[in-house]
């Protein structure tokens, strides 16, 4: 900030004598004063350090709240944005316009005479890709816009879309507050600042073509008392890198400054808080957030089956008695109410699959009477394929009926994205050598969701005299039907490790 020539902030003379430190001056940025705060939460609060001087003159918001659309069509979740038509990485025009004009391609002398806001043939000038004034709810949903950079290959071809940008998970936050979080929401949709150095870190990979949230969403300046010719200006410098070894060494070994441990921990957990499933092989486990997950099938088309190796919540099967499948019972809404509360790194990744079912009502239940009237032992009479007994189930046999065999999850870009209960079918299909169950002590789901008749579930035991062993338990109806721990499943996309839904 400059106030008739002068800057707001003012270097020691003594220390700008001796050459350790500058006088900030406009037309050279890198004398520019860092942004350090010291507060959290949405507000930055107090600079610290020479930037302390602007906490009475200019107040920043960081983040981006939800708030209602400026074109009046309601609340509006995450701004638009008009994606830049310049892709060369060394090419500095970019997306920027109106107050936002690129420094690089115009400096602060640039002639925009013929373009004061960034919207016509001045362009060049200011360095923008595409008309717009940079004001806040300019781009609504449907927008579009065409290059204004000339023909390729100087741009691209065609008109853009105004997009979203993502959701933000959580409000800006330090390091500091980032490495308190729970280990499973530490890599998701937000910003963490370092106060060490002022970078902020985007905690999550990016997908192509997906834009961060808000780091800076307004600043607001205090003048009253102020005489004379008034300049603010904030400098955003930006640095990506690729997911590979290579590249984010170079992120750190090619700045001058002394980046924390913090940072480079959050950035190494961004990068390994998502696996590659595609390189892993069937029974393989692997912590994801938090949570163990065993790897169960290739599904095909980046498509992967994966499911979690320990209960993690107790379910009842089904308390409704209007309900008679698995479908909205007690423990298909838990499976989503799971779901549901995952970190959004995870949950963007879900497949949907079938919103219903099918193989888990009526049409799937079993006219013999083959349950045991208890759980700890392996239903007797149960037809298996080999041995041991109760872990192949001979699905040749008539008894069981097509609606069973044939009940596999899949993707469906119609359906839903949701944790479900194996059934019977996937859990036999999986069960075997080289499978992701090759013994019965490594099958351990719990309840299917597969019925084995009015008021019976199939159930695979996950302790006791038979573990991993198909039972069906007796009673599931309203008046006894607490089953315990639940092991949920999900289908992720991972094609070719690049984590993006497709969807």
């Amino acid at each position: 900030m400059e106030i008739n020539g002068e800057s707001l902030v003012q270097a020691d003379p003594q220390e700008v004598a001796e050459g350790n430190a500058v006088q900030p001056i406009k037309e050279d940025t890198g004398t520019w004063t860092p942004w350090t705060p010291e507060a959290s939460g949405n507000t930055v609060g107090q600079r610290v350090g020479p930037g302390a001087v602007f906490n009475a003159r200019a107040r920043w918001t960081v983040g981006w709240q939800p708030r209602a659309a400026t074109d009046g069509s309601g609340q509006l979740n995450a701004p638009y944005f008009m994606p830049t038509f310049n892709r060369a990485r060394d090419n500095h025009k970019t997306a920027a316009a109106g107050d936002g004009r690129d420094w690089t391609q115009s400096g602060e002398e640039a002639d925009t005479s013929a373009s004061p806001n960034g919207t016509n043939a001045g362009a060049d000038a200011t360095g923008v890709t595409h008309p717009g004034n940079g004001t806040d709810g300019y781009w609504t949903n449907g927008s579009t816009a065409t290059s204004i950079l000339g023909t390729p290959p100087d741009t691209e071809e065609g008109t853009h879309t105004a997009r979203q940008t993502v959701l933000q998970d959580q409000p800006v936050m330090l390091l500091s507050q980032w490495n308190a979080l729970p280990v499973q929401d530490r890599v998701g949709n937000f910003w963490v600042v370092d106060p060490q150095t002022g970078w902020a870190y985007w905690a999550n990979l990016l997908f192509p073509e997906e834009a961060t949230s808000f780091l800076l969403d307004q600043a607001t300046l205090a003048i009253g008392g102020l005489r004379g010719d008034l300049y603010y200006g904030i400098k955003a410098v930006a640095n990506m890198v690729a997911n590979t070894d290579g590249d984010v060494a170079a992120l750190w070994e090619g700045s001058n400054e002394e980046h924390s441990a913090l940072a480079k921990q959050l950035v190494d957990e961004v990068r390994s808080g998502m696996p590659i499933l595609g390189e892993m092989t069937p029974g393989q486990t692997f912590n994801m957030r938090g949570v163990q997950y065993r790897y169960l099938e290739n599904k095909g088309d980046g498509n992967h089956l994966i499911g979690a190796v320990a209960p993690q919540f107790n379910s009842q099967w089904n308390i409704n008695p209007a309900t008679d499948n698995y479908n909205e019972s007690t423990l298909d809404n838990a499976m989503k109410n799971w779901h549901n509360n995952l970190p959004s790194v995870i949950r963007r990744q879900v497949q949907p699959v079938q919103k219903e079912f099918t193989g888990v009502g009526p049409d799937a239940h079993i006219s013999a009477n083959w349950f045991s009237n208890t759980s700890e032992w392996a239903s007797g009479w149960i037809p298996v394929v080999g041995t041991p007994h109760a872990f192949i189930l001979d699905f040749e046999n008539p008894s069981f009926t097509a609606a069973l065999k044939n009940d596999f999850a899949e993707v469906d870009s119609h359906g839903e994205k949701k944790a479900f209960a194996l059934s019977v079918a996937e859990a036999n299909h999986l069960s075997g050598p080289g499978k992701a169950f090759p013994t019965m002590t490594s099958r351990a789901v719990g309840a299917t969701r597969t019925p084995f008749g009015p008021g019976h579930p199939w159930f695979i035991m996950p302790s006791g005299a038979s573990t991993g062993s198909f039972n069906v338990i007796n009673h599931w109806n309203a008046t006894n039907s607490a089953i315990g721990g639940q092991w949920p499943a999900l289908i992720l996309r991972d094609q070719d490790g690049a984590w993006t839904s497709n969807i």
